[in-house]
């Protein structure tokens, strides 16, 4: 069999995934964001989630070598916001857009849930730098998600427990 890096790319996009936006300050205080969908929890005892940063993003210095970092789980709705940082270039926040909690790291306002972070490891793995951080803090509410799913956003209806 030939291993097509673009059809496994397309294969790999058939898992259904959240969209996050990765947060953090650089070191002149401005709040910057990343659009992420390689989120995950690691585990509940401790507290632990793990992100994955791409070798040739345009992000890469400041998010590599972050301390501590927000993950930001996007809304339903929210897709200009992802694609606002999904691209190449300036990718600050605006002052109004985010607060702080625990660790300083720039938390979205708007986001359904969010992780305040500390990083307590950086795995390098092939194109990517694996980011594992010790949660501080979170917020969430009850809104639905953003998906992606094959190349496309969409969106889950906000659940109710019962």
């Amino acid at each position: 069999m030939q291993f097509d890096l673009k059809e496994y790319r397309s294969a790999l996009g058939s898992f259904a995934t959240g969209v996050t936006v990765v947060t953090a300050i650089d070191a002149d205080g401005n709040g910057h964001g990343l659009t992420v969908n390689s989120f995950t929890s690691v585990s509940l005892d401790p507290p632990l989630v793990l992100w994955c940063l791409g070798n040739r993003s345009d992000s890469y210095d400041l998010f590599s070598k972050a301390d501590a970092y927000g993950i930001n789980i996007l809304g339903a709705g929210q897709t200009d916001f992802a694609m606002r940082f999904a691209g190449k270039g300036d990718q600050r926040l605006d002052i109004t857009e985010f607060e702080t909690l625990e660790t300083g790291s720039p938390v979205l306002s708007q986001a359904i849930a969010t992780f305040d972070c500390v990083v307590i490891d950086r795995v390098k793995a092939g194109d990517h730098l694996i980011l594992i951080g010790q949660t501080k803090a979170y917020c969430t509410s009850p809104d639905g998600a953003m998906t992606y799913f094959r190349g496309t956003f969409g969106a889950t209806d906000a659940l109710s427990r019962t």
